[in-house]
Parts: C-alpha cells; sequence; structure tokens
C-alpha cells in the first residue's frame, strides 16, 4: 500500500507543516508520494530528499528579510506594520521597480538547498501544483517533467510559491507561471494520480478540499487555532506554528488528547474513558433532572441541542465517543478558571490537580441545580476574577450543567485499583484523596481530611 503526504499552500504556515513532520517522524510514519502547492512544494521537496533536519534548521532562522530583500512581516494588524516604517519604504520602492517583491533572497536560499542527487535518487515520488500565468490554467509538475533539467528543477518550486502579486511571476522556459494556490492549495487528487492508497493532509487550512473531506482514506491533520497570515515571519509566530504542528499530529494519531488544550497521557485510553464514563453518567442523570420550560419558550425541547451536542461539535471529525466528549468539556472548564491553553499538560497531573484544587468545595455539589451552579460561578470568580466574560456563559444553562458535572466528577470519581467508581459526600471523611494515581503523584500517602479541606502535613 502506497501512502502520500500532502504539504499544502500557506505562506509562513509551513512552519506547522514542519513541526508535524517531526512527530510524523517519532511516530514511525513514513510516505512513499509528497505532493505540495506553494510553500507546500518546498517542504515536499525536502520531504523527498529526506532533509527534516535541513528544513527544521531552515524555518528555525527564516525571517523576512531571508525572503524578500527589506522584506517586512504582514501582521493584519496597521500597527504591526508601522512598526516596520524603517523597512517600508525601501521594500515599497523595491515591490515598484521589481513588479513584485524582490524575491532574489528567497530563489538563493532555495537553489542552495536543493540538491538535484537527492532529490532525483530518492525513491520517493513528488508533484506539485503550479498557475499558468496570465490563462491561469492549473499545470500539475511531477519528478519526472523536472528531470528533464536536473540543475534547474528547484524553479518550479519557485513557480509553485509565487504568490502574485506579493511576489512576480516565475519564468520558465518562456512562459510565466504563479502560486498553485489560485487553483489548488491542498493537491490531493496528485497524490492519488501517482498511485496513493492512502493520503495524509500535513495542513488543513481554512480553504479545505471539499471534494476529499470526508474521503475514507485521507487523513487531515488540522491547526486546532489561527496561525496569523501567511507572510508573518516573526520568530515567535514561527517557533509557535511548529509547536502547534507537532501537538496537532501527536492528537490526530491518538498520541496526545485534546483540542484547544494539549493533554499527554501517561496511562492506557481504557483508564480515561472510565473517568469519561462516569462524567457522562453525571451529565445524563443533571441533564435528564433538570427543568428547562424556563428557558425554553414557544419550542419543543427535542428541537435544542443537548449537552452532548454541545461537546460533540468541539471534538475532532469522527471521535464524538465518551473520551472526546469529556476532554472537551475538561478545556471548557479549564477556559473557565482561567489555564493556559498554549501549553502542554500531563493529564494525570492535571486532574491530581483539578481534584485536590475542587475537593476544597465543601459541602459536594448535588442535584440541586441552581445552587450547584451559583457556587460553581462563585468558585470560578474567586479564581479569576468576576470580570471573567466565561462567567456569562453560565447564562446558559446547558454550558452551567457542563461545567458542574465536570466538578462533580473531579469530586466524587475515586480513582484506583484501575477502577473508577463514584464516592458519596458521607464515603469523603473515610477516604478523602484518590488511591492509586493519585498517591503516585503525591509520592506519600492518601492525605487526610479536615473539616472537608485538604491539612497540609510537614514531612520529615
Amino acid at each position: 500500500m502506497k501512502k502520500a503526504i500532502v504539504f499544502a499552500g500557506g505562506g509562513s504556515k509551513g512552519a506547522y507543516q514542519v513541526g508535524a513532520w517531526k512527530a510524523l517522524n517519532e511516530l514511525g510514519e513514513t510516505f512513499d508520494i509528497a505532493t505540495g502547492t506553494s510553500i507546500g512544494s518546498i517542504n515536499a521537496g525536502f520531504y523527498v530528499q529526506h532533509d527534516f533536519d535541513a528544513a527544521y534548521a531552515m524555518w528555525s532562522e527564516l525571517t523576512a528579510g531571508a525572503i524578500m530583500t527589506n522584506g517586512i512581516n504582514m501582521d493584519r494588524s496597521f500597527e504591526a506594520v508601522f512598526s516596520q516604517r524603517d523597512q517600508l519604504v525601501p521594500f515599497i520602492k523595491n515591490y515598484i521597480s521589481s513588479k513584485g517583491a524582490d524575491v532574489k533572497p528567497f530563489h538563493d536560499r532555495l537553489q542552495g538547498y536543493f540538491n538535484a542527487g537527492k532529490f532525483f535518487g530518492s525513491e520517493v515520488d513528488f508533484a506539485l501544483v503550479a498557475t499558468e500565468f496570465p490563462s491561469m490554467n492549473p499545470v500539475t509538475v511531477k519528478k519526472s517533467d523536472m528531470a528533464r533539467d536536473p540543475e534547474n528543477a528547484w524553479q518550479w518550486l519557485a513557480a509553485s510559491a509565487a504568490c502574485f502579486p506579493v511576489f512576480p511571476v516565475m519564468e520558465i522556459d518562456g512562459k510565466s507561471y504563479v502560486d498553485g494556490g489560485y487553483y489548488d492549495n491542498i493537491p490531493v487528487a496528485p497524490a492519488f494520480a501517482l498511485g496513493a492508497d492512502e493520503v495524509v493532509v500535513d495542513l488543513k487550512t481554512d480553504n479545505n478540499h471539499e471534494g476529499y473531506l470526508h474521503h475514507p482514506r485521507v487523513r487531515y491533520i488540522k491547526p486546532t487555532r489561527d496561525l496569523g497570515t501567511f507572510m508573518n515571519f516573526e520568530r515567535e509566530v514561527l517557533d509557535r506554528s511548529m509547536r502547534l504542528g507537532y501537538n496537532d499530529t501527536m492528537k490526530a494519531y491518538g498520541r496526545y488528547y485534546g483540542g484547544l488544550y494539549t493533554f499527554i497521557p501517561q496511562r492506557g485510553a481504557d483508564y480515561y474513558q472510565e473517568i469519561a464514563a462516569a462524567f457522562i453518567s453525571l451529565l445524563t442523570r443533571m441533564e435528564a433532572a433538570y427543568d428547562f420550560s424556563g428557558t425554553v419558550r414557544f419550542q419543543r425541547i427535542n428541537k435544542v441541542p443537548g449537552c452532548t451536542t454541545l461537546l460533540a461539535e468541539q471534538c475532532p471529525m469522527g471521535k464524538e465517543d465518551e473520551l472526546h466528549l469529556f476532554l472537551a468539556a475538561l478545556e471548557i472548564y479549564l477556559k473557565l478558571i482561567g489555564k493556559d491553553d498554549e501549553r502542554e499538560y500531563d493529564l494525570d497531573q492535571l486532574l491530581f490537580e483539578l481534584k485536590t484544587d475542587v475537593y476544597g468545595l465543601y459541602p459536594m455539589l448535588e442535584f440541586d441545580a441552581k445552587e450547584a451552579f451559583a457556587r460553581v460561578k462563585a468558585f470560578a470568580a474567586e479564581k479569576t476574577g468576576k470580570h471573567n466574560p466565561e462567567l456569562k456563559r453560565f447564562e446558559d444553562a446547558r454550558y452551567a450543567i457542563i461545567v458542574t458535572a465536570v466538578m462533580r466528577t473531579l469530586q466524587q470519581t475515586r480513582y484506583g485499583g484501575g477502577a473508577v467508581t463514584e464516592t458519596s459526600d458521607s464515603e469523603r471523611t473515610e477516604e478523602p484523596m484518590p488511591s492509586e494515581i493519585f498517591a503516585a503523584l503525591e509520592r506519600e500517602e492518601d492525605l487526610p481530611a479536615t473539616g472537608g479541606r485538604v491539612k497540609e502535613e510537614e514531612t520529615v
């Protein structure tokens, strides 16, 4: 079975792809075919050459000046552009005289990285997409086509990445070409045309390939957050994109969990699925017991999306199982209490810290919804301040039910011995802390309860 990797277009977002490539290497994934458009064609070229280290080094040191003479970072805000005013005037002058940005630094760098011996000697097949100008007809260029002029084959990579009108058109053999993204920014079809049986798309941008969105043999690695503009080469932005690409790929392959947040599991999925099952049981009973008649007017309740429907909308496509529903709810709770969504979390340690935190909320939350909602809201406000915009979401009873169910799961579920069971309020004083996992994390015996709160004891 032949597997292909598709590198989509996206300018500076190509840093995300290299982060994803790093994760794929660690996962042991290899591909027989690489296709790309625009910046993706360049990353795909690196892949064909087996030059991950060179690709990673390039993206780790890339700047706007390495792409364009007097290059500037093109962010969405005027302030960001104006902050580069010393480079702005020279850039505009070069832009006018060159009928586009002066991309000689980019072409010199690309020519230096392209190794005809490695590229054409590689067993990995290749294709890119460019667009003929001014007809705007698409052109698919295969490795065999580029072999006719090996030493100048790098020019096809430059043509595919000629994001006109920012970049000037690329001339090859008397014809003009511009960015392949004008026709196909995600070249899945060329990958199948080269004989791929399975395709991994290394960047799912906003302009998804609708023709293959639900294809059973196409796997998408999806950015969980905005990557910024395609011409922003600020170091912080590129480093962040590389990190996100790595984490999102680990999530796509089930090594990490989470959507906006990144959870690193330390145990098998069965363990967390038991915790998720306890959460779903609590959530289901709370939702069934809640009286929605005061919030639903002139509408049948069966037409109102339920809690699990809201959570499913945040789950990865095709992963609306109990575990991912629980993780989606956990992310809502973390957002409420102000946890940083850019960092990675050890999932066991996180659950331990959260349980320790909510364990001090005494007495335990019960089914009296209004009282429970008020206590949960006050708990969150105490942690993040009364002006936390997430607190306004409590106006939706479904949101309040989800958050309260997470906290009740943390409070009332005992994790230990491979089993997950609910504990009652009366059991709390006898066995206040979960037995196995939390004891391991503490590296001590279970903490005792004193008046419903955890007491710190001196250790020798």
